[in-house]
């Protein structure tokens, strides 16, 4: 093979390579931990809100931490059998946390934009069950920090026993997760469950990105050399 052929093939080769180890896939944050005795509180956004029927627009967030820049592809969340089994849509928020609670304005939450597909399918932790709903195929790129990751179905309230999100069996990681009522426009973010406060279950996956491409340019530049 020519000397400038082969170079062109080892260039393209360790090319290819740096892009292959650029990410590898990975569960980012794991609170799939769902509680099996105590439930959670209301998390969807019905069409209306109305006294009679009880729909109303409550948005639970979690709060997650990553230590490195991130590519998310799917987020879960974990919550009771009922209506949620019908929902197609879910409000995906994500933002950076700079505090205790969220800031941002309730309706903030609720734009076109944010709607996503989710699916939904049962899963069981011994006689317990639960829905786990899952927004994937998502192409989101974050870099380390602390983040609020809020995933809303889009359904009605229906008949009780509502559906709700579950929470985790285990200790709170950060800060408890608070919810927004986003009926009116407002930034009443506040915690349902008190005292107790826990942690809402959540999943999410994606790839940790490896940042190899430098030192793989590295070597195509010594190539040439």
């Amino acid at each position: 093979m020519h000397v400038r052929h082969a170079k062109a093939a080892t260039v393209a080769a360790v090319l290819a390579l740096s892009f292959a180890t650029a990410a590898s896939a990975a569960v980012l944050w794991d609170q799939s931990d769902w509680n099996t005795i105590t439930e959670g509180s209301v998390n969807l956004s019905s069409t209306s809100c109305s006294p009679t029927s009880g729909n109303t627009k409550a948005h639970t967030a979690c709060d997650v931490h990553f230590s490195g820049p991130v590519h998310i592809t799917t987020v879960r969340i974990y919550e009771t059998l009922g209506n949620v089994q019908t929902a197609t849509q879910a409000y995906l928020w994500i933002a950076p946390k700079t505090g205790s609670l969220p800031t941002t304005v309730s309706t903030d939450l609720e734009q076109a934009s944010l709607s996503k597909p989710i699916t939904s399918v049962v899963v069981n932790n011994g006689a317990a069950q639960a829905v786990q709903v899952t927004a994937a195929n998502l192409s989101i790129d974050l870099p380390a920090g602390d983040y609020w990751v809020s995933l809303t179905p889009r359904h009605s309230l229906g008949l009780f026993p509502y559906t709700v999100h579950l929470i985790t069996s285990s200790a709170v990681v950060g800060d408890p997760t608070p919810t927004v009522v986003a009926c009116t426009s407002n930034t009443n973010w506040a915690y349902n469950l008190s005292p107790n406060k826990p942690d809402y279950a959540i999943k999410i996956e994606g790839d940790m990105v490896v940042p190899t491409l430098k030192s793989s340019w590295s070597k195509v530049k010594s190539i040439y050399r």
